[in-house]
This record gives C-alpha cells, structure tokens and sequence, in this order.
C-alpha cells in the first residue's frame, strides 16, 4: 500500500536517520554536517529544512528506497523511533491493546533491545519475520510485531506475536491495537522462547521489509 498524503506530510517520508554512532534519532536531533544514513536503505541522507524552517530528512541522491513508497515500511520505522526515545525515558508510554480487551502499557524497565526484521525459525524449513521484535535482558522475545496493511486471513496462534495496523500505527503509534485474536500480551516476561503453535497447513510467511 503507497502512503498517503496526510502521513507523507507528518512525517517527510523519511522520520528518522543512523547517526555516526549508529543510534537512532529524529531530525530535530540531528546536526548540520554530519553523516546520516536511512535506516531502510543505509544510503546517504541529508538534514534539509522547510521554509519555516522545520528540520527534516531526505534522500541525498534520488534513489528507490523502500520507506518513500511502503506505508508498512514507513510506519515500521516510525514505530521504531517511537519506541527508541520512550526506552530512553522520553515519549509517552507506548501501549498495547490486545483483540478486543484491555490495554497494557509495554514494561519498559523489561525491555532491553529493539531488533529489527528480526528471524524466528519455527521450524527446520520454516522462519517468520517481525518487523519489529522487543527482547529482554537476555535476549528472549516478549514481543513480535509485525506491521500489515491488511489483517492476515489466517493468523498466527502465538500470543507474543501483535499484528497491527500500518494506517493506525501512523495515524497514533503510541497504541498498538491487535489485528489477531489470539495475542494475549501481558506484562509478564517470557521465561523460555515457545515454538509458534499453528493449525496446518502452514500459513504462507510474510512478506520481508
């Protein structure tokens, strides 16, 4: 699904870069002269401003990069940044609210590492890809997210696993409202890391962004 105008707006395509050191920031954070590259691509990207003079980035050279066309992309990496600060004591709490129940704000004092496009066998023949993945200290999910245009016709029967809305993440990222019926997310951690249970056949793997 292409992005619509209203969010090319917020965001300028591209809501965040990888500074030097390879942290994470937005550009009301960046400084002029330095080396930024797209989380997506990791091509060059320039820190450019409006005429109200608004900083924002930008591709430096015209090329095709994912995060200008995908409204998934796009709101995987607004997520991302989102998620990023909130760890580091800044932001609203970010919230999960699972099909049709309560909501839980996520345990950030549990939460250690954020991966990206992280892997998960279930499988010998057979891997997932979350778009996002928030592990704990020692390196055990506690949740997969993965970012959709439409709900999956047939769901993963996991309760870590969070579909969610790419529209809604980008309309409101600081609410992660469930597309699948069987996330149950609590704030519990996980102790070990399960097989995903799935009622065969197989569901087809998601695409890879």
């Amino acid at each position: 699904m292409t992005i619509r105008a209203k969010h090319r707006k917020r965001y300028k395509l591209v809501p965040c870069a990888m500074a030097p050191d390879g942290q994470i920031i937005s550009p009301e954070e960046a400084v002029r002269g330095n080396l930024y590259r797209c989380p997506e691509c990791k091509k060059a990207l320039s820190l450019r401003f409006s005429k109200l003079q608004n900083p924002y980035f930008a591709h430096t050279n015209k090329i095709k990069c994912k995060l200008e066309h995908s409204s998934v992309v796009l709101a995987k990496h607004v997520l991302h940044l989102v998620l990023t600060r909130w760890m580091k004591g800044s932001g609203d709490p970010v919230e999960v609210q699972p099909f049709c129940e309560k909501r839980y704000e996520l345990p950030r004092e549990e939460i250690h590492q954020i991966k990206l496009n992280h892997g998960i066998r279930i499988h010998p023949k057979r891997t997932l890809h979350s778009h996002l993945s928030l592990l704990d200290q020692h390196g055990y999910p506690i949740l997969h997210i993965e970012i959709r245009d439409k709900p999956r016709t047939r769901h993963i029967k996991h309760p870590s696993w969070l579909e969610v809305s790419a529209e809604e993440v980008l309309s409101n990222p600081y609410l992660l409202s469930s597309l699948n019926p069987y996330t149950n997310f609590s704030t519990s951690i996980p102790t070990q890391l399960n097989l995903f249970d799935f009622a065969p056949p197989y569901p087809s793997l998601p695409s890879h962004h």
